[in-house]
C-alpha cells in the first residue's frame, strides 16, 4: 500500500498494484512503483510494516511490472456485489367533494451497494477488497416530494362541463456521482474506472430536480357513440433549469490541490462544461403538448 498526505493534512492509503519490496536492510525502491509518487508501506516480508519512499514514475518496464502487457484489462464479472436500500413513505389523500381531490406524497430513503452495474468502468478500485468501495448507490435519492390535484367540473352545463385540471409538482434531491481520476493512479493498467487517491465511491452530490407540471382537457360528447377529448400538457411550467449530469474528471490529485477539503463536492453553473464539476447537460426546458382525439 501506499500511504499519501492530503491538502486538508489527512493522510489516506491506496492499493499500489506495481508496488516493490526493497531488499532486506534497505529503505528504497529500485523499481519504479507509484506513479504518482508516495510513501509506500510494507505489508510482508523482512521489511512488513516499514515504509519505503518509491520512485514517483509509472513502471519503465512493463514487461516487469504485468505477466502480460499487452492486455490492458482482463474482466472477470461476478455477482458478488451487494445492495442495501432503506426507505419510508409519508402519503396523505383527501377528497374534499366529488370534483376536488389533493395528494402529497414524501419519501425519504437512502440506498448503498458496492457496484453500480456489470461494466468494467464501474469495476473496483481494488478487486481484492470489493468492501472498499461499498458507497452510496447512484440511484440514491434522499428526498422526494410530489404534490398532486384533480380538479373536475362541477358545472352540469354541456359547454362547461367535462373540463378536468391536473397540477403535479415534484421535488427530489440530487443523485450521487463518482469522481474519476481521468488517469492511472494505483498502476493496475485500468484508468476508466479509478478516483483519486483518497476518494471514496460516489461521493459527489449531483444537483436536485424541480419541476411543475399541468393537464387541462375537455371532455365532450358529440354524439351518442362518439365523443370529443382536447387536451392541453405543460412541462416545467415554471421553466425552471434542471441540470442533468456534472463533469466528474477530476484529476488524479484532486485531493492535494491547494484549497482542497473534501470529497464531498457539488456541481457549480460558474464552471463550464469542461471544467471539473461543471454541469454538462440539462433536462428539457418548458414544454407544451395539446392533443385531439375522436372516439367512436
Amino acid at each position: 500500500f501506499t500511504a499519501a498526505r492530503l491538502a486538508n493534512g489527512k493522510t489516506v492509503q491506496y492499493r499500489n498494484w506495481n508496488g516493490c519490496v526493497p531488499p532486506a536492510g534497505q529503505q528504497t525502491c529500485a523499481a519504479p512503483a507509484d506513479p504518482l509518487g508516495g510513501q509506500e508501506v510494507i505489508v510482508s516480508g523482512p521489511n512488513a510494516g516499514k515504509s519505503v519512499f518509491t520512485a514517483g514514475y509509472p513502471c519503465a518496464n512493463p514487461f516487469a511490472c504485468f505477466v502480460n502487457p499487452l492486455i490492458v484489462q482482463n474482466n472477470q464479472y461476478t455477482a458478488a456485489a451487494s445492495a442495501l436500500y432503506e426507505g419510508g413513505i409519508l402519503e396523505v389523500k383527501k377528497r374534499f367533494s366529488n370534483s376536488f381531490t389533493v395528494l402529497g406524497n414524501y419519501t425519504y430513503s437512502k440506498g448503498f451497494d458496492t457496484s453500480t452495474d456489470f461494466n468494467s468502468d464501474y469495476g473496483p478500485q481494488d478487486p481484492t477488497n470489493l468492501g472498499l468501495d461499498r458507497g452510496l448507490s447512484a440511484f440514491d435519492e434522499r428526498h422526494k416530494v410530489v404534490i398532486a390535484g384533480v380538479f373536475d367540473s362541477p358545472w352540469k352545463s354541456p359547454v362547461i362541463s367535462g373540463f378536468q385540471l391536473a397540477p403535479i409538482f415534484s421535488y427530489n434531491s440530487g443523485h450521487p456521482f463518482n469522481l474519476l481520476a481521468g488517469g492511472e493512479v494505483n498502476g493496475n493498467n485500468h484508468t476508466t474506472n479509478q478516483r483519486p487517491i483518497g476518494a471514496g465511491r460516489d461521493t459527489g452530490l449531483g444537483p436536485s430536480y424541480t419541476t411543475f407540471d399541468m393537464r387541462l382537457s375537455w371532455h365532450h360528447k358529440v354524439q351518442e357513440k362518439a365523443t370529443l377529448l382536447l387536451t392541453a400538457e405543460g412541462f416545467n411550467i415554471a421553466n425552471h433549469t434542471n441540470f442533468a449530469s456534472v463533469n466528474n474528471e477530476v484529476g488524479p490529485v484532486f485531493g492535494f490541490e491547494p484549497g482542497f477539503t473534501t470529497f464531498n463536492v457539488h456541481g457549480s453553473r460558474l464552471l463550464s462544461p469542461s471544467q471539473p464539476l461543471g454541469f454538462t447537460s440539462a433536462f428539457p426546458k418548458r414544454e407544451i403538448q395539446l392533443g385531439l382525439r375522436l372516439t367512436f
